[in-house]
């Protein structure tokens, strides 16, 4: 069972801004011209890093570790069907104090089911999914921030509300651009007990091992096309930043 740390890089750009200010009078036979410049340079900070860390519900990183908290419900050291099993996975979003930068947010869920033939491994992998969705904090249109499970088998956290976008005239579920500083802000992705399926299971399954890979991974809010025109922060738009980072190069 592990995790990983995502970061990203912000920059910094400077704009300068020119004003050549022209006033012409005319008074009588005599015209009178009155010149003035003003040059002023401003640096926009686009924001620091984001970074994402996992830690348990007490707020204390696992990274050290590299393990998610579960703890199995019973006196028992092995799985047994029906078992409750606890398991806290939140992802603490941060930035800087001094450039806070809003970040978006994606979690990658792998669970892999060894020592036994492949279709049964997939059944069982399925129900385990199954049981652990009661305890994600999922989207609830109009009600409740949370993740949203996509067809690329990933989870993105988005808002509550539905966004609008006037080029395509459509309307669409946007990433939720969350609030960070230095500190952190806690984003729970699981965190309490799902049951191991009830399923009769014969001998054949006594020996499987089951293994969780949860990852987190967080961009900055912004993000823009090959034109570097801002684009809307869509589960599919916010997928292809993701998918293309370099994440040896900007975790960092």
């Amino acid at each position: 069972m592990t995790q990983e740390q995502k970061v990203t890089r912000g920059t910094v750009t400077i704009f300068i801004l020119s004003i050549l200010l022209l006033i012409c009078l005319c008074a009588t036979a005599t015209l009178a011209y009155f010149a003035g410049s003003q040059q002023t340079t401003t640096t926009l900070i686009l924001g620091g890093p984001v970074r994402v860390s996992m830690v348990n519900k007490n707020l204390d990183e696992t990274i050290g570790q590299g393990k998610l908290v579960m703890n199995i419900k019973t006196d028992h050291t092995e799985l047994l069907p029906g078992m409750g099993i606890d398991m806290q996975a939140i992802a603490n979003v941060s930035s800087s104090n001094i450039y806070p930068t809003d970040a978006l947010l994606r979690a990658i869920l792998e669970v892999s089911v060894t020592g036994i033939n492949e279709n049964l491994a997939l059944e069982v992998q399925k129900q385990i999914r199954d049981s652990m969705s009661e305890c994600i904090s999922y989207r609830i249109e109009g009600l409740r921030d949370g993740w949203v499970y996509f067809d690329d088998g990933n989870y993105y956290y988005c808002s509550k509300d539905k966004q609008y976008d006037a080029a395509s005239n459509e309307e669409y579920i946007s990433l939720l651009s969350i609030n960070t500083n230095g500190t952190g802000n806690p984003i729970a992705f699981i965190n309490g007990t799902f049951q191991f399926p009830y399923k009769y299971y014969t001998n054949i399954y006594s020996n499987i091992e089951i293994t969780f890979n949860l990852k987190f991974e967080a961009i900055q809010e912004v993000i823009v096309n090959e034109d570097g025109d801002r684009i809307p922060n869509t589960i599919f738009n916010v997928k292809s930043v993701l998918d293309s980072m370099d994440w040896e190069k900007h975790n960092n």
